[in-house]
Order: structure tokens, then sequence, then C-alpha cells
């Protein structure tokens, strides 16, 4: 019978539960939004972690039974470094642990950011990136473009970008809890977006980007678009205006780092990058660049946690199923 790896993760706004086979068929993948109260743009880790320790036995309860788990898989921290730290990710390596423990499995520890990029690679039809290759990872807590190489069965992340203030997650939910928007606001702010689209609006709203060589800022965009709405501009045309910023930048960032570092493919997760219309607008960018693009369906490019599930299936196929930490 097909051996089984059980991913977890408890992000700062999602806890997620993952089951996958030896052929990387996805048999479980479901996760549980963190509450906040109307009006709120986040939760105190504390209020998060609590949460977190309420929604995983709801998630697992619903687990298919009757197949041998082999390995266990769980984010314990934001990033693949050392001294990469927070509090929401206790939640998911205390089950993790437990489990690993009674099942006998093996257990393997990886960050937050690397199983984005796991997840993302499997939700673009499991490419191969020549290493280097350059991942976007663009949530509500980061906001990086990434020399990523693959290392055992994570990845070695450099940072060759990054925003300089607000992560572009927190641009939106800013501005979409700001237009009457519940949190996260991602997907309400596209939505009013197309709305422009649709009846060729926006023209006249300009929100520009603002670079520091190949890192950039969105601290600007939120108050120029705070600005187009105090003086009446359609909400539409602020929403699309906005996401068409946070486009343009991205495009800029990447053309600057291939000046410097050699990479053939970029990568795109992280739940900004399930924006269809920065989607398109990047297409549009970077169509000529001669740049191999991958994009990922949302159920994978945001906050999830199949990328543990596979990278706990990568280390089984590695190891030949025999016990090992890596952490």
């Amino acid at each position: 019978m097909s051996a089984l790896s059980l991913g977890i993760d408890t992000s700062n706004y999602t806890t997620s539960v993952a089951l996958v086979d030896q052929n990387e068929t996805v048999i479980y993948n479901q996760g549980i939004l963190l509450e906040v109260k109307s009006g709120e743009r986040g939760l105190r880790q504390s209020d998060a972690l609590f949460q977190h320790v309420n929604n995983l036995p709801l998630l697992l309860k619903d687990l298919p039974r009757g197949r041998e788990i082999e390995v266990v898989c769980f984010s314990d921290r934001p990033r693949p470094l050392p001294d990469s730290y927070m509090p929401v990710f206790r939640a998911g390596k205390s089950l993790g642990q437990s489990l690993a423990g009674v099942l006998d499995a093996d257990l393997v520890t990886v960050s937050h950011q690397e199983n984005h990029l796991r997840a993302a690679i499997f939700g673009s039809g499991s490419p191969v990136l020549k290493d280097p290759f350059c991942a976007v990872h663009f949530s509500g807590g980061t906001s990086e473009i990434l020399l990523a190489t693959r290392e055992g069965i994570g990845f070695r992340c450099e940072i060759m970008a990054k925003t300089l203030d607000l992560n572009a997650g927190q641009l939106i939910d800013r501005i979409g809890v700001l237009l009457g928007c519940a949190f996260p606001a991602g997907k309400a702010l596209e939505v009013l977006a197309q709305k422009a689209i649709d009846h060729d609006q926006g023209k006249h709203c300009i929100i520009p980007s603002t670079m520091d060589g190949m890192n950039f800022h969105f601290s600007g965009q939120e108050n120029q678009a705070k600005e187009y709405l105090n003086k009446g501009v359609d909400p539409s045309e602020v929403a699309y205006s906005l996401l068409k910023a946070i486009a343009k930048t991205l495009s800029k960032s990447i053309s600057r780092c291939r000046e410097t570092q050699s990479f053939q493919s970029v990568l795109f997760s992280g739940g900004v990058m399930s924006n269809q219309i920065i989607k398109s607008i990047l297409l549009k960018e970077l169509g000529r660049s001669g740049l191999a693009l991958h994009f990922s369906p949302g159920i994978y490019a945001r906050d999830n946690a199949l990328g543990n599930a596979l990278l706990g299936m990568d280390h089984y196929k590695i190891t030949g199923g025999s016990l090992h930490e890596k952490s």
C-alpha cells in the first residue's frame, strides 16, 4: 500500500492540513481561515495561536482513515533561516511532534516559505526548474523576491529584493478594509477592480511604483489610494490602480534582479499571487523577457499545508522511509 505524508501549517491567518501519497495524489487538503473582527486589519499572535489550537482537531477529524501515515511534516518558522520565528507556528509544531511520536512516523520540519514554494511548484504543473530560479513570495506577511535553489528536500533562499515597508498583502487589506471589505480583502478587492476593467475605467487614476534599486516601497501607494478615495474617485478605479501598481512594481523588480543574477524561471507564490488581475499584467509586462513564468491556482498559491505534505513525501522517497529528522 502506498505510503502517506501528512502536512500541517499554522500560518498567521490559516490553519491547514494536507495528505498526499507517493504518486503526489492529493488525498486531503483543507484549511480554516482565522476569524478577524469586522473592521480589524489583523490578529495578535496570541489570538491567532489560540484559534489554531481550536482549528486543528476539526481538520484532523475529517482526515481519511485506514491508511498508514509514514511522514509528518510541519512548518516551524516563517523562513528557512536560523533566527526566523513566529509564535503561531508552535501550534503546528506541537501537534506534528505528537502525531509523529504516536504514529511512529518520520518527522520533517521546514519553513512556511519552503511550504509555499513546494505547493506552487506542484500547482503550476511540477515544472523542472533549473537552479537557481527566481521565486516570488508575496503575501500579507512577506513581499520578497528570492533566488532559490533546491537543497535536500527544501530550498536555500537568498533575498534578491524585498519591500522596505508594507507588504503587498497588507496594502491590499488596508485599502480593502477601508472600502468596507472583510479581512482578508484580496478577493473582494479583485472583484471591485474588475468592475473598472469591465467599464474601461481607471485611466485617470494612476498609482506609480516606488523603487529603491531592486527593492520597493508600498506605503506610498497606500497614501495615494487614500487621497484618490478622499477626492471621490470611484472605488473600483482605485482598486484596479492599486493592483496594477503592485504588478508593475513586481515586474520592475524582477527585471532589475535579472540584471545581476542568472535565472531562467520565475515561480509565483503567496496569496497575492492568486490575484488574476495582477497575473494578467505580469504576463503582459514580462511576456517578452524570455523568462519562463510559472503561476499556480489560488488554492495552491495561498496559505495551505500541501507543500509540507509534498516535502514530507520528498523526504520519504529520498531516505527510503528510514527514520530521519530534517530541521
